[in-house]
C-alpha cells in the first residue's frame, strides 16, 4: 500500500513528534532506561524489607510533629522511597520458604536460587554461579564490595566468593585475597574463625597481621586507620579498607553507638561511616570503563534479629545516607548511573502497630534509647552487675535509673512525670527478666524463654520490647520471615525494576541492564 501527500506528511510529524518525546523522556534521567549504565549501584539492605523502612520514616516524622495532629507529616520520606521505580520481590530460597542471607545474597548476586547457607554456587554445592560483580569485572568495569558487617559475611561473599558454607570463613577470606576485585570496605574478616595451622597458634592481632601481609603481596593497599583511610587515592590501586572499630563480631559499630550523645560515643572517634565508604569508592572507582559497586547495610539485619528498633532503625538512616552518595553522583551523571535498592529478606516480623496501643502510635518514644542491645549490654549493664558483691533479688533504684536514663521508662516513680512510667504488667515483665538474667532463671521452659527472649539477654531484649510497644511497633521473630522485599531503581535502565517478581529477577535485570551475561 502506498502513501501519498498529506498521509506523508502526517506519518512523518508523528514520527518526529514521536522521536522528541523518546528524546525527552532520555534527558529526563530517573526514568531514562533507553541507556546503557556506565555506572552501577546495587544496595543491600539486609533484613531491611518495607516495615523496616517504614518504621524509620515514621520515626523521623514523629520526632519532627506529633503525628496526631491533624494534617501534618506522618511520615517523612527516606531517599530510597523517592526513587521512581518501585517493585518488589520474593526472596525464598531453593530449599525453604523463609531465606538465610546466603541463599537469597546467591539469588540477588548470581540469578540463580540455591539452598540455605550455600555461597554462589549450585544447590549441592558442585557447580559456581557466575556473580554480577564477577560479570562486571569480565567486562571491563571496575568492582567495589562494600558492608558494614565483616566483609566475608554471607551478602557480600557472595560476589566474589564460591563454597559449600557461609561459615567457611577462611576459605572465603582467602577467595577475596586472590580476587581482582578493585575496591572492598567495612567491617574486618572473621580471622577468630580460622581454624587452619597456619592461624592456630596467633592471636586475633596477629591473624589480621597475616591477612595483611596477603592482601599486600597480593596487590591490595590495606587501610584499618582513619589516617590511611583518608590518604586513599587512585594512585593506591586496589584497596582493602577497614574500619577503625570492629565489633565482636569483626562488623563496624551500630550507627546509633557511634552517636550515642551521653558520652559512649567517643569510644568511636575516627570511626568511618557507611556513606563515607561509599563516597570512597566513588572516587577510587571511577573509570572510563565504568564501575559496579554493592553496598550493604548488614547490622539492620542485626538489630532486627535483636528486635532492636532503635538500633534497626538509625542503620537504616545510615544505609540511607549512604544510597544518597550515591545518587548526588548520579545528578553529575545523570545518563550513565543506575542505582538498584533492594533487601535480602525482612528480619524479626516487625509490626507497624501494636495490641496495647492499637489505633494510635508515639514513635517519638523510641528516640529516649540511647544504645543499641550490645553496647547497652557490654558498657551498662555488665559494669552495673560487676560493681555488685551480690546482686538485689529484684530491680534495685540503681537500675532502674539506668533503666531511665538509657530507655526513658520509670519503674520506680523517679520522674514527676507520669509519660514515662510503666504499669504494673510492664513492671513485672521487667522483672521476670531480670530473674532470668541475674537470679539464676525462673520457671519458665525452655521454650517459653526461646519465645520471650530468643538468644539475647533477658533484661535487655525486654526492655527493647517494651519500649517498641509503647511507642506502637512490636515483632513476631527473633529470626528472618518470608515478608515481600521492596526493589527501588533509578537511572538508565530503572524501568526493568517495576512489577512483582522472584529475587533471583533482580540479578537478571541487572545483568540485561549492564549488557552483561550471567549463566543461563
Amino acid at each position: 500500500m502506498r502513501i501519498k501527500g498529506m498521509k506523508m506528511v502526517v506519518l512523518c510529524m508523528t514520527l518526529a513528534l514521536i522521536g522528541a518525546m523518546q528524546a525527552q523522556a532520555e534527558r529526563t534521567w530517573p526514568q531514562c532506561g533507553a541507556n546503557k549504565p556506565k555506572y552501577v549501584f546495587l544496595f543491600i539492605g539486609d533484613g531491611m524489607a518495607s516495615p523496616q523502612i517504614h518504621a524509620t520514616e515514621a520515626f523521623l516524622a514523629a520526632t519532627q510533629e506529633d503525628d496526631a495532629v491533624a494534617g501534618g507529616i506522618k511520615a517523612e520520606k527516606l531517599t530510597m522511597s523517592k526513587f521512581p521505580v518501585q517493585g518488589m520481590q520474593m526472596s525464598y530460597a531453593n530449599n525453604r520458604f523463609i531465606t538465610g542471607s546466603a541463599a537469597a545474597g546467591t539469588a540477588l548476586a548470581c540469578g540463580k536460587k540455591t539452598n540455605i547457607g550455600v555461597i554462589a554456587m549450585d544447590p549441592d554445592a558442585t557447580q559456581p554461579y557466575t556473580t554480577l560483580a564477577e560479570a562486571a569485572k569480565a567486562n571491563g568495569m571496575k568492582v567495589g564490595i562494600v558492608s558494614s558487617v565483616s566483609i566475608d559475611h554471607a551478602t557480600p561473599a557472595v560476589f566474589y566468593s564460591h563454597t559449600d558454607s557461609r561459615n567457611n570463613y577462611e576459605d572465603i577470606g582467602a577467595q577475596l585475597l586472590d580476587s581482582d576485585f578493585d575496591y572492598y570496605a567495612g567491617g574486618g574478616f572473621r580471622v577468630n574463625k580460622y581454624k587452619s595451622a597456619e592461624y592456630a597458634n596467633l592471636d586475633n592481632d596477629q591473624r589480621y597481621a597475616l591477612v595483611e601481609q596477603k592482601a599486600t603481596a597480593n596487590g591490595f593497599t590495606f587501610a584499618n586507620t582513619r589516617d590511611e583511610f583518608d590518604a586513599l587515592r587512585r594512585r593506591s590501586g586496589r584497596v582493602i579498607a577497614i574500619n577503625p572499630y570492629l565489633d565482636g563480631s569483626n562488623a563496624m559499630p551500630y550507627a546509633l553507638n557511634r552517636m550515642a550523645a551521653d558520652g559512649a560515643g567517643q569510644d568511636y572517634e575516627g570511626s568511618i561511616s557507611l556513606a563515607e565508604f561509599t563516597r570512597k569508592g566513588i572516587k577510587l572507582l571511577k573509570n572510563r570503563q565504568g564501575f559496579f559497586m554493592m553496598v550493604e547495610g548488614g547490622k539492620i539485619d542485626w538489630a532486627a534479629h535483636a528486635n532492636d528498633a532503635r538500633a534497626a532503625i538509625q542503620d537504616v538512616i545510615a544505609f540511607d545516607e549512604a544510597i544518597q552518595e550515591a545518587v548526588e553522583f548520579a545528578k553529575r551523571h545523570p545518563r550513565e548511573t543506575l542505582i538498584v535498592v533492594t533487601g535480602d529478606h525482612e528480619c524479626g516480623g516487625m509490626t507497624l502497630g501494636f495490641a496495647g496501643t492499637g489505633y494510635e502510635t508515639y514513635y517519638e518514644k523510641i528516640a529516649a534509647q540511647t544504645l543499641a542491645y550490645d553496647d547497652f549490654g557490654i558498657k551498662v549493664l555488665a559494669p552495673y552487675a560487676g560493681g555488685q558483691s551480690a546482686m538485689p533479688s529484684d530491680i534495685d533504684t540503681n537500675l532502674w535509673q539506668i533503666i531511665l536514663t538509657h530507655f526513658g521508662m520509670d519503674g520506680a516513680g523517679l520522674t514527676a512525670d507520669e509519660g514515662d512510667d510503666l504499669t504494673e504488667y510492664e513492671t513485672t515483665l521487667l522483672e521476670d527478666a531480670y530473674d532470668q538474667a541475674f537470679q539464676g532463671g525462673n520457671q519458665n521452659t525452655v521454650q517459653e524463654n526461646k519465645e520471650l527472649y530468643g538468644y539475647y539477654n533477658p533484661l535487655v531484649v525486654t526492655l527493647t520490647h517494651l519500649l517498641n510497644r509503647k511507642s506502637g511497633l512490636s515483632w513476631t521473630s527473633y529470626s528472618h520471615t518470608a515478608v515481600p522485599v521492596p526493589v527501588m531503581a533509578m537511572g538508565p535502565g530503572a524501568k526493568r525494576f517495576d512489577g512483582y517478581y522472584d529475587n533471583t529477577a533482580v540479578a537478571r535485570k541487572l545483568a540485561r541492564a549492564m549488557g552483561v551475561r550471567l549463566d543461563r
